[in-house]
């Protein structure tokens, strides 16, 4: 059921209801398609989810606890996603050289051209969104990342590392300008600059 179908008298207007609904829409499709990529590799989409994370320059620190919080599962479940693809030759464990008692995943040369594979699902995605203008596509960016910011803050979505959720952002230019400055990069951010999964990220108090 959509949106559309039970928004009476909950404080949905029509637009609202066709933005979750094409969210909603979009989530479905694009769960799918992974689904899809991640059977063709013989992974489950968790497996998948995983690899991906863990091939991506960005991730963070790479510990069962950040990554259970990044793909919104538990650490167990996290957990026998890694052990089976270290079973599978797509991950090896590395010991943490501060802390023996940690390990870090690393991808091996098959996890990464796998994961190179498993990224073709959102050729499709990338295809629909070049019909739009830059500058529509730039909206759609800072309308979804303030959904996301408001999620964040209302404990609904446990990490988000984008510039909307960052101390480094600030309202003013040191030149006095108005508009939406990094104090990080010391740099002016538009609508297309803002990052969804910034490595250097750290929360804004709340």
């Amino acid at each position: 059921m959509g949106v559309e179908d039970g928004t009476a008298g909950r404080g949905f207007d029509a637009l609202d209801a066709r933005l979750i609904d094409a969210v909603e829409r979009l989530g479905d499709v694009g769960r799918a398609m992974l689904r899809d990529a991640a059977k063709r590799e013989g992974l489950s989409v968790t497996q998948a989810q995983l690899l991906l994370r863990v091939t991506t320059p960005t991730a963070g620190p790479q510990s069962t606890g950040s990554f259970a919080r990044w793909l919104e599962v538990s650490a167990p479940t996290v957990s026998d996603a890694a052990s089976a693809l270290v079973r599978k030759g797509l991950l090896e464990a590395v010991p943490d050289v501060t802390d023996t008692r940690r390990s870090s995943w690393v991808p091996t040369g098959p996890g990464r051209e796998a994961a190179e594979r498993l990224h073709g699902w959102r050729d499709p995605v990338t295809a629909g969104l070049s019909a739009c203008s830059p500058q529509d596509r730039a909206i759609a960016l800072r309308v979804l990342l303030e959904t996301v910011a408001s999620l964040n803050r209302t404990g609904r979505i446990t990490v988000a590392r984008t510039c909307l959720t960052c101390r480094f952002l600030g309202q003013e230019h040191p030149d006095g300008r108005v508009g939406e400055w990094c104090g990080l990069l010391e740099a002016p951010l538009g609508a297309a600059d803002l990052r969804v999964d910034c490595p250097e990220h750290q929360p804004a108090p709340r």
